[in-house]
């Protein structure tokens, strides 16, 4: 982050469109910024002066003044085009904050990674590495946010409990390591 730049953290929505308001959630599931959604525009007295985000559907609030004397980053469009400006305001903030798109750092590092190993004539299966990798990452996390409960985290993946316990053994059999087990 650049020194001086206030992280975003929460922003305001003003739409009365419930649909563009859950893609707008949806978009920022990813990202450490909590959405607050209004229906209408009650004035600057109504809005926290550490809010820094505001997302205006034009489509559904009138014309409103914006300038209320602090900084904030206001996005106005109508549907579709605001949810768009967003997702791109986002992206282009990621290298200036901790905010971060899932679907970004995947990309990039999935690509470093396969750059890395083309020039290798017997490397591993990327794909396998980067499978097992998710598992080892997803199954104790989902684990960890059902509080252990195996049947809700397996339907949180969208996978069978069967494999999700495939999985766990996997995982666990994978930490021990070879040679690291109880044979004698």
């Amino acid at each position: 982050m650049i020194e001086g730049e206030a992280p975003i953290r929460d922003g305001l929505l003003f739409t009365r469109d419930t649909s563009l308001a859950e893609r707008i959630s949806r978009a920022v599931l990813h990202w450490p910024l909590g959405i607050v959604v209004r229906d209408s525009w009650e004035g600057w007295e109504k809005v926290s002066p550490d809010c820094r985000l505001l997302l205006i559907d034009r489509g559904t609030i009138p014309s409103l003044d914006l300038s209320d004397g602090n900084f904030r980053i206001i996005l106005c469009g109508e549907g579709e085009r605001l949810l768009e400006a967003l997702t791109q305001f986002l992206y282009l903030r990621e290298p200036l904050s901790q905010a971060v798109g899932i679907e970004h750092l995947l990309h990039t590092k999935c690509r470093q990674y396969l750059k890395a190993v083309s020039s290798l004539r017997d490397s591993d299966s990327a794909y396998s590495f980067f499978s097992d990798l998710l598992d080892r990452m997803l199954i104790p996390t989902a684990l960890d946010v059902t509080e252990g409960n195996q049947h809700k985290a397996s339907r949180i993946l969208g996978i069978s409990r069967t494999t999700f316990r495939s999985k766990m053994k996997s995982i666990a059999e994978g930490e021990r390591g070879p040679g690291n087990g109880n044979s004698c």
